[in-house]
C-alpha cells in the first residue's frame, strides 16, 4: 500500500451501518492519503454523494433504510464514472447479477481481508487517475481547437503530401472557402498564380528537410480577389526527422503591400514631378522661342503655301508641347493655394458639363444635399474633375453614361482605404465604357503609362499621375474600379478637415 501525491485529489465515500467497522476502515483510508467520507447508510450516503461527489464509493449492501445496491443504481444514473465497490457477506446469485446489472466495478466479501479491500481501492483509484487524465488531455486539446478557430491568424495543417486536414475560421472567412470545400484538396485552391515558382520550390524543400519556412505568397480568394499572405510553414515530424505534418500559420498582410505599394507610387510620381517640374521650366523657355520665331515665319509666308502650312502645323505642335511642360510643372506644384471653404458640387458640376457640353453625353448628378465645405486648391481639382471626365468620354466614343455620385463617409482605423480616420467627402464619376482590364488596372495612376496608341495626340499617360498628385496632395486617396467591357468607376476621397503637415501617404506598418 502506498502513498501518492495524486491519492489527496481522489475522495471516497464509505457507507456501513456497522460502527466499529466503519471507523475502522474510514481512518485506515485517511491514513492513506484519501480524502473520505462516511455514511451509516445509503440514504445517508446517497445525499453525501450528491453533495460532495465523490470519486470512489465503497458501500455494504445490507442496511437500513435503502441498501447498498439501491443507492448504487441511484449515483449510477447519476454518474457513470464513479468507481463503486460493494463490500458483503453474501454471494447469493441474485445480489451479483443485480450488482453487474447496476456496473458494480469491484467487489470485497467479507470478513474484509485489508489487503484485498486496499488492492481494490488502488485499482479504482488507477482508473480515476486516467479518468482525470484523459479529462485534462481533452480539455487541453479542446482549448487548443478553440484557439486555432477563434485565432486572428490564417492556420492551414495538411498530410505529408499537402492534403489539407484542417482549416480554422479565419482560413474560411478571409478565402471564402469553407471546410467542407477546402478539406482534402491542396493549397493550390488558393494560389493566385502569380508566385514565382522558384518560391514554391524553396518552400517545399525545406519543409520537406524538416525546417520551417517562412516568407510572402501572392493568394486568391474564391470570389478571385488577390491577397498578400505572410506565411510560416513548420513540419511534424516522426522520431526519426521525418515530416508527416505540416502546419501552416498566415497573416493577411494585403493592406500593408498596399500602403507599401501607395508610398512607392507617391514617392514615385514625386520625385518625377521635381525633375520633370526643373526640366519644364527651362524646356518651356525654349519652346517660347521657337514659338516666337515660328510666328514670326508665319509673318513672312503666304498663307497657303506649303512653307505656311508647315509652320502652322510646327506652331500647333509647339503648343501641345507646352501643354505637356504646364501639366509636367503641376506635378511638381504644390497645392499652396487652398481655399478652407470650397463648395464641391458646383465646381465638380461646373467643370464636368464644360467638358460634356459637346460629346452628347449628358452626365447624371447624384449629390447628397448637406455636403460639408472642403479645403481645396480650386483650380487644382477643376484639372482632376477635367481629366477624369475627358477619360471617361474617350472610354465611350460611340455614347455611354456618366454617373457622378457625391456623399459624405466616416473612415475608421480598419479602412482598406489607406486613409486616416475621419470624415470625407467620397465622389465616384462612373462611365459605361470599354473598361480595363485587371492586368492593366494597377499601373493607370503611374508617370507615362497609357493605353492609347503610339503617337495618340489624345494623351501621353500624365493626365492620372497628375490627379493622383493632386489628390494626395489635399490628403486624399483616389483608386479605380473596373472590369473589361464594363466600364469604369473612379473614386475620390476628399477629408473634410484642413490638410496640415506632411502630405506623404501613412507609412507601411512594419
Amino acid at each position: 500500500m502506498t502513498t501518492e501525491k495524486a491519492q489527496k485529489q481522489i475522495k471516497i465515500l464509505y457507507v456501513e451501518d456497522e460502527a466499529g467497522t466503519r471507523d475502522q476502515i474510514t481512518r485506515l483510508l485517511a491514513g492513506q492519503g484519501y480524502d473520505t467520507l462516511y455514511a451509516a447508510n445509503g440514504k445517508e450516503g446517497l445525499e453525501l454523494f450528491q453533495t460532495h461527489h465523490p470519486d470512489i464509493v465503497i458501500t455494504d449492501i445490507m442496511m437500513p433504510f435503502m441498501n447498498g445496491l439501491d443507492m448504487a443504481r441511484e449515483i449510477r444514473a447519476q454518474d457513470n464514472t464513479t468507481q463503486i465497490i460493494v463490500t458483503t457477506a453474501f454471494n447469493d446469485t441474485d445480489y451479483l447479477l443485480a450488482a453487474i446489472e447496476i456496473g458494480i466495478n469491484q467487489f470485497v466479501t467479507k470478513p474484509i481481508s485489508l489487503q484485498k479491500l486496499f488492492d481494490s481501492v488502488n485499482r479504482c483509484a488507477d482508473i480515476v487517475r486516467m479518468h482525470l487524465k484523459l479529462q485534462a488531455q481533452y480539455d487541453h486539446i479542446r482549448m487548443l481547437s478553440n484557439a486555432l478557430e477563434l485565432s486572428p491568424s490564417i492556420v492551414v495543417i495538411t498530410d505529408s503530401q499537402g492534403a489539407i486536414e484542417y482549416v480554422n475560421r479565419k482560413f474560411c472567412t478571409l478565402t471564402g472557402f469553407s471546410p467542407e470545400e477546402a478539406i482534402g484538396q491542396t493549397p493550390r485552391l488558393i494560389s493566385s498564380g502569380e508566385t514565382p515558382q522558384e518560391v514554391y520550390s524553396s518552400l517545399w524543400s525545406t519543409i520537406r528537410s524538416g525546417k520551417e519556412w517562412s516568407g510572402i505568397l501572392k493568394n486568391r480568394k474564391k470570389n478571385g480577389e488577390l491577397f498578400w499572405e505572410y506565411t510560416s510553414i513548420s513540419p511534424l515530424t516522426t522520431p526519426d526527422g521525418v515530416p508527416f505534418k505540416f502546419i501552416k500559420t498566415g497573416e493577411d498582410i494585403t493592406l500593408r503591400k498596399q500602403l507599401e505599394e501607395e508610398t512607392s507610387r507617391t514617392r514615385n510620381i514625386e520625385s518625377v514631378g521635381i525633375l520633370a517640374g526643373g526640366l519644364a521650366h527651362d524646356f518651356n523657355n525654349l519652346l517660347q522661342v521657337i514659338l516666337g520665331y515660328v510666328s514670326l515665319a508665319k509673318l513672312q509666308a503666304e498663307p497657303g503655301t506649303p512653307v505656311h502650312q508647315m509652320l502652322v502645323t510646327a506652331e500647333l505642335s509647339s503648343v501641345k508641347a507646352r501643354e505637356l511642360s504646364m501639366r509636367l510643372m503641376s506635378l511638381a506644384k504644390s497645392s499652396e493655394n487652398i481655399n478652407p471653404s470650397v463648395a464641391l458640387a458646383p465646381l465638380l458640376t461646373d467643370t464636368i458639363n464644360a467638358i460634356c457640353s459637346n460629346s452628347g453625353i449628358v452626365p447624371h448628378y447624384s449629390i447628397a444635399f448637406d455636403l460639408p465645405m472642403l479645403p481645396l486648391d480650386v483650380s487644382q481639382m477643376q484639372k482632376v474633375f477635367n481629366h477624369l471626365t475627358t477619360n471617361a468620354l474617350e472610354a465611350m466614343p460611340d455614347g455611354g453614361s456618366l454617373d457622378v455620385t457625391v456623399t459624405t463617409a466616416t473612415i475608421d482605423t480598419d479602412t482598406a482605404l489607406l486613409l486616416p480616420p475621419g470624415r470625407y467627402v467620397h465622389v465616384t464619376i462612373s462611365d459605361t465604357g470599354s473598361g480595363i482590364d485587371a492586368e492593366t488596372l494597377p499601373k493607370i495612376f503611374d508617370p507615362y503609362f497609357t493605353t492609347k496608341p503610339m503617337g495618340s495626340q489624345k494623351g501621353m499617360g500624365l493626365g492620372l499621375t497628375l490627379c493622383h498628385s493632386i489628390v494626395r496632395k489635399h490628403k486624399g486617396t483616389i483608386f479605380a474600379e473596373s472590369q473589361a467591357g464594363h466600364g469604369t468607376t473612379i473614386h475620390v476621397y476628399l477629408p473634410v478637415e484642413p490638410a496640415s503637415g506632411d502630405t506623404s501617404p501613412p507609412p507601411a506598418s512594419p
